[in-house]
């Protein structure tokens, strides 16, 4: 009898990141099986990709599980793929046809670890046998109704009866034992069990709350069998916890392991897959040469019959040597790129939906990877080829997407962070708001007009005019107008911060939690786009802060939302309304000019505010360029900036007197 205690570590290896990536690696394994029993025959790495269809699983990516699943020296290990004549296979389509078709049968789907529908397991062993598939049909409807071996899953599905809970036990403690848990495990979550209110009707429901519970640790199902038999006894239902488990899409299925079936929910999904798109960053600068796999004839897979008594043994090694691609020398030549590859690169690139790297559209079409000798000049080529095609769009950092598929209105400056144009003139005859020379600017106003915060979109010097970041974590600031309306300047943002390569470019931000922000960044117009969602976190009208900081993508950043505001930006929820109340009734009036809006906002600070405060406010009420602010401080007697504070206030005993006759030599014609 083996020690119950080998399940606990199955669910709790050695570390955080072992545990990451043998989960990853699980997941991923799972992944790429399901895509070749989809394609039903032996396949390229780059079709395997290509039927995942999954923007976070690339071709390397796919590439790497199947060669480490057949290099794997683990001992006891099942190898569930084989590379014969330079395609990859399922090893159960290898199988020994000498053996009893029954013993097949269990092997075929105890290697896919999930249940299979008739049609997959007719295909299977049609493949096997090399006959039609139509010839195990009758067979099959006979054998699967042996529910010693097989329950019936949802519609024509079926799965081994080995992997639901062993319920006959007559207390916890026999039925902890028949599962091979350590009752220390159960021990410990029966308190939590106890409060997710197992039901007939909420097998999914309490296994999901248990499961997410444990915050990414997989689960055995025979361990959530055992919690939920303990709360309903005789009422349990072990077929039915299974089948509803698998058919909610919170919690996913990681095949069978050593006869345990294991679930972890969709956020540790998110979380493992955003793990194995990272691989393909951090292996670009590892990958050695092309691997390479000596010929091999066809190769006869032995699996166990039945299910072995001790846990460690429950599904036999299968005896399949260790079969890698091998390296085909030739000599290099420049990439050769048809128009039916463009046909079918466009078709791909379509299919995904979503930007997808010229590195993978390269490992895709013609299977070429980084460390491939000609890799980087077919890279070259490719991107060449992509950017003159009209059916594809080049938004940056090596990325494509289908032609014409981002909103039109990401092109432009949207009308309402436009500043118009308008003229007043005063009861004396006098042009009102006039704009001067910076060199006419008084007090501090030729350097704080040059500060990031005091710039906008369509209003600034065209590249970044701050101090140098700190490290690599840069905090921006979120003005009123641009959050009404989702967008963010440039100007906050140094330059080469994002993808500056193409004239619109795609960034991902991302939280720790895993939630992405996608972001369409116009280089042109120097403006941001999309950021709708992640500003709904952001509590402050005016002011509100979050911190970008690089990942190893350059097209991927984290991001987290503070709970800092800033000060010269920032706006309290009971002054922004009086602004919005001042800007409706200046638009009604349609004759109120800034200088006006300036003396009567100024008036309400006694103290005083800077420059940049000043046309925060100014602008809830009216966009008005920097510039444009600056002359009509500079302009007018009544406004005074005190020494050395850089406060400006307003005089009203001075209204009256008008502009600086000094200042005319400054005038913009």
């Amino acid at each position: 009898m083996p020690k119950a205690d080998k399940i606990e570590v199955a669910i709790r290896p050695a570390s955080e990141a072992d545990r990451e990536k043998v989960l990853a690696d699980a997941y991923l394994s799972d992944l790429v099986y399901d895509a070749l029993l989809e394609r039903g025959e032996a396949s390229k790495f780059a079709d395997i990709a290509q039927e995942i269809n999954n923007s976070n699983i690339s071709s390397t990516v796919v590439y790497g599980a199947l060669e480490q699943d057949v290099k794997s020296e683990e001992p006891r290990r099942i190898r569930r793929f084989i590379f014969v004549d330079r395609l990859w296979n399922l090893s159960a389509r290898y199988m020994d046809v000498t053996r009893s078709l029954e013993r097949n049968l269990l092997d075929i789907i105890r290697l896919a670890g999930r249940p299979l529908s008739t049609a997959q397991i007719a295909t299977e062993l049609s493949v096997i046998y090399n006959r039609p598939s139509e010839t195990y049909f009758s067979l099959l409807q006979k054998m699967l109704t042996n529910e010693q071996l097989y329950f019936k899953g949802k519609g024509s599905t079926y799965g081994l009866a080995e992997w639901l809970p062993l319920v006959d036990g007559e207390n916890l403690e026999e039925v902890t034992l028949d599962n091979k848990i350590k009752p220390e495990t159960v021990s410990r979550l029966l308190p939590l069990s106890t409060k997710v209110g197992w039901s007939a009707k909420s097998y999914a429901e309490s296994s999901y709350k248990i499961v997410g519970a444990l915050k990414g640790v997989p689960v055995p199902h025979r361990l959530l069998g055992v919690l939920a038999w303990a709360a309903l006894g005789e009422k349990y239902d072990s077929r039915a916890h299974l089948l509803a488990c698998l058919s909610d899409s919170r919690l996913t299925w990681l095949s069978v392991e050593n006869g345990k079936g294991r679930w972890i929910t969709r956020e540790t999904v998110e979380r493992l897959e955003r793990h194995l798109a990272d691989r393909v960053v951090t292996a670009v600068e590892e990958v050695e040469e092309a691997p390479a796999p000596p010929p091999v004839a066809p190769l006869i897979v032995e699996v166990a019959p039945e299910p072995a008594e001790s846990e460690a043994d429950s599904i036999a090694a299968a005896e399949v040597a260790p079969v890698v691609p091998e390296p085909i020398v030739e000599a290099e030549k420049p990439l050769g790129v048809s128009e039916e590859d463009l046909a079918s690169l466009a078709s791909i690139v379509s299919e995904r939906g979503v930007p997808i790297e010229s590195s993978e559209l390269l490992a895709l079409q013609y299977e070429v990877m980084s460390g491939y000798p000609s890799y980087k000049s077919d890279l070259a080529v490719l991107e060449a080829k992509l950017k003159s095609d009209s059916r594809f769009s080049y938004i940056g950092a090596g990325r494509f997407r289908e032609a014409d598929t981002l909103p039109p209105f990401v092109y432009d400056l949207p009308e309402f962070l436009g500043f118009p144009d308008l003229q007043f003139v005063s009861m004396d005859g006098e042009i009102m708001d006039e704009e001067i020379e910076d060199e006419g600017f008084a007090g501090s106003l030729r350097q704080d007009i040059f500060l990031p915060l005091a710039q906008d979109a369509g209003d600034d010097e065209g590249r970044y005019t701050g101090a140098p970041i700190e490290g690599e974590a840069l905090t921006l600031v979120v003005k009123a107008h641009h959050k009404e309306i989702g967008t963010f300047p440039l100007c906050q943002v140094p330059d080469g911060f994002f993808p500056a390569d193409a004239p619109v470019v795609e960034v991902t931000l991302r939280e720790e939690d895993g939630t992405t922000h996608e972001l369409i960044v116009n280089n042109e117009r120097r403006l941001a786009f999309n950021l709708f969602s992640l500003y709904e976190k952001i509590e402050a009208d005016s002011g509100g802060c979050f911190r970008l900081q690089p990942t190893l993508r350059p097209y991927e950043f984290r991001v987290e939302v503070l709970e800092e505001t800033d000060p010269q930006i920032y706006l309290s929820p009971e002054r922004y309304a009086e602004l919005l109340s001042a800007r409706e009734q200046v638009e009604e009036s349609g004759e109120v000019a800034t200088f006006d809006i300036v003396c009567e906002l100024l008036e309400e600070h006694v103290k005083g505010v800077d420059f940049v405060q000043l046309l925060t406010e100014v602008n809830v009420v009216r966009r008005v360029t920097r510039r444009k602010l600056a002359s009509i401080l500079s302009n007018y007697f009544c406004f005074v900036q005190k020494a050395g504070t850089g406060q400006w206030r307003f005089d009203t005993k001075k209204r009256d007197m008008g502009t600086d006759r000094t200042k005319r030599k400054y005038l913009k014609r």
